[in-house]
């Protein structure tokens, strides 16, 4: 038994990405943890749960509907990741799981997996640790609900030994294609797996393609489908803080409401989620100001999110985010100077990324960094990327690998210059490393 939390996290940080077998080659499926939660008691059936899957947005999603289940007096649990800065952001009630629970959870989970492995079967993945981890959890604190968020696609994940209330599948764009496949219906056909038998799924994919898909496979499952890309919303008003826009869904016409933010992208998820609970509830409308207060106060970390006056973190990963980032860019702050900061794992498309980024918007300065994982691309090498795709030469593109260093150089560039602002990009990894220097080097920016 782990007494430290700090042991615990390490043990878990040296955990494979993905099962083995016992001859050491990864493995797809989910039977070693179905073995492992059953020793659990399966916990994960303990309490009602929603089930979410797609390419982005799932983070944001999950926290709208636990937003929405709050105001409407209902506890929720909320499962995401990946984390920010600490682990423990995965696993979330009213706040994220404090570090005695988080080693409580971690040692009754390794307790089973002893168990389970004395009875010839194998280790559980990272992953599969920390999804049974959360369903310990939530088994203890008993939540009304408990919201999931799929890892990596959703027909093999580690979270489709669930049997939800509802599923719900968000937008699908290219990712992760290794796994998944090399195409939207390929892509759209792994997510698609969460759809249970009789279990309703609400969809918002942004591609027709995927839609067609999404709709084939709740058809074979006699799922109730509802495509919320097929309702209707409006943007009212859009700042550089806050989006006011109304709703028509298909039970009602909600009006003015405000989130604050000012990514576009935010509006499908909150849309999404509005649907998803008006469907979890029966069928029926949700009492206006219910929504306006839980759309109003929610927050999602690095994703559009302002840090500084003048230095915004968006967690785009992909083209599919990519584009939905300059989108929202183009709408707003309009009249002010754009940099990039800018740093990608080396399993993403970064090429048709950095070239999305070229096209779609001018920067004043680039500066290129590398993100603190095994995964890291060399700054020259996307250094010279940019310098292929940049139609002005007379950009200047900085690079270093020292991540804090040119972030404190691009940063104290920006300070002062209220007519520019510093778009961070390109890997949730670098939104986590930027938030923690700004936090930890507060005393020095306010």
């Amino acid at each position: 038994m782990m007494t430290n939390y700090k042991t615990c996290v390490n043990y878990l940080l040296d955990i494979p990405l993905f099962p083995r077998e016992k001859n050491e080659r990864n493995k797809s499926g989910n039977e070693n943890l179905a073995f492992l939660l059953e020793e659990l008691g399966n916990p994960h059936r303990s309490i009602k749960s929603i089930h979410i899957a797609g390419t982005n947005g799932k983070g944001s999603v999950a926290n709208f509907i636990k937003n929405i289940l709050n105001k409407k007096g209902k506890k929720a649990g909320v499962f995401t990741s990946p984390h920010l800065i600490f682990i423990r952001e995965r696993i979330a009630t009213d706040y994220m799981i404090s570090e005695k629970d988080f080693v409580s959870c971690f040692n009754i989970v390794l307790e089973a997996e002893k168990k389970i492995i004395e009875k010839g079967k194998n280790h559980i993945s990272y992953f599969e640790f920390l999804f049974a981890m959360a369903a310990v959890y939530f088994e203890k604190v008993k939540p009304d609900y408990a919201i999931y968020e799929t890892g990596l696609g959703g027909r093999l994940d580690a979270t489709n030994l669930l049997s939800p209330e509802i599923t719900v599948i968000t937008s699908i764009g290219l990712d992760h294609m290794k796994y998944l496949g090399d195409s939207i219906e390929l892509i759209a056909s792994e997510k698609a797996g969460i759809i249970k038998d009789n279990i309703p799924v609400i969809y918002n994919t942004g591609s027709e393609v995927a839609d067609g898909v999404i709709s084939k496979v709740a058809k074979t499952h006699n799922a109730k489908e509802i495509n919320v890309a097929k309702a209707k919303y409006k943007i009212n008003k859009l700042n550089d803080k806050t989006i006011d826009f109304s709703f028509d869904s298909s039970y009602y016409s909600y009006e003015n409401l405000v989130i604050n933010t000012c990514a576009l992208y935010q509006v499908d998820n909150a849309c999404l989620a509005i649907a998803a609970c008006e469907e979890l509830f029966g069928g029926e409308a949700i009492d206006e100001a219910v929504i306006k207060e839980a759309l109003y106060y929610f927050y999602w970390s690095g994703r559009m999110d302002f840090m500084l006056h003048n230095i915004c973190i968006d967690g785009a990963h992909n083209p599919d985010a990519v584009k939905r980032f300059i989108e929202s860019v183009k709408r707003i702050n309009k009249d002010k100077k754009k940099e990039l900061f800018f740093a990608v794992a080396g399993d993403k498309d970064y090429e048709t990324m950095i070239k999305l980024l070229c096209s779609g918007l001018h920067f004043e300065k680039i500066y290129v960094t590398a993100i603190d994982n095994i995964r890291a691309v060399s700054s020259y090498d996307i250094a010279c990327i940019f310098r292929k795709y940049l139609e002005d030469e007379n950009v200047e593109i900085v690079y270093n690998n020292d991540l804090e260093g040119i972030f404190k150089t691009a940063s104290d560039d920006v300070m002062d210059k209220d007519d520019t602002v510093l778009y961070c990009v390109g890997s949730l990894y670098l939104a986590g490393s930027i938030k923690r220097i700004i936090m930890e080097a507060e005393d020095d920016y306010f």
